[in-house]
């Protein structure tokens, strides 16, 4: 016949009274007796009593997975902050540059207006000078005309004189 294990021995501990009615509780919510429930707990956690107070190695892993990933974070956060700083940079240098564009595309506009009052008197003083141009060649084919009766008359004038003395 195989040995059975019974438990028929008695281990017991001291508790405040607070703290057997809270493992009461506990026990009852998880409808077990309280031996019972200690039983478990004692046995769960058995080979685990080095690690009181402290880490064990599972749970030191998983602090050191923590730490590495808030470090993560953080490079990440700061990278996120350059990245809208660049941003905000650019948008303000693209706003700048729109600014001196529409500056520039203003100043183009008042310099074609001014350029088309320029070609509207200079068309208008080009057909003054037109105007002066043809009434100077009048003037001078007048004046022309004026000399060559001048010397006619004078010519007729001397022939009349030398044929009157003759």
């Amino acid at each position: 016949m195989e040995k059975e294990k019974y438990r028929n021995m008695t281990i017991s501990l001291k508790v405040a009274a607070e703290e057997k009615i809270m493992l009461k509780r506990l026990a009852e919510k998880y409808k077990v007796s309280l031996s019972e429930f200690m039983y478990n707990l004692v046995m769960c956690f058995k080979n685990q009593y080095d690690y009181i107070g402290m880490l064990s190695p599972r749970e030191e892993k998983l602090a050191e997975n923590l730490r590495l990933e808030k470090k993560k974070n953080a490079k990440l956060s700061v990278q996120i902050e350059n990245a809208e700083f660049r941003v905000e940079m650019e948008m303000n240098h693209r706003i700048q540059i729109q600014n001196k564009n529409h500056e520039l595309a203003y100043e183009l506009k008042e310099q074609k207006a001014i350029n088309t009052d320029q070609a509207e008197e200079l068309k208008r003083q080009k057909e003054i000078n037109q105007a002066l141009v043809a009434e100077n060649n009048k003037l001078r084919s007048q004046n022309r005309d004026q000399q060559l009766k001048h010397a006619v008359a004078g010519a007729v004038g001397i022939l009349a004189g030398v044929s009157i003395k003759k």
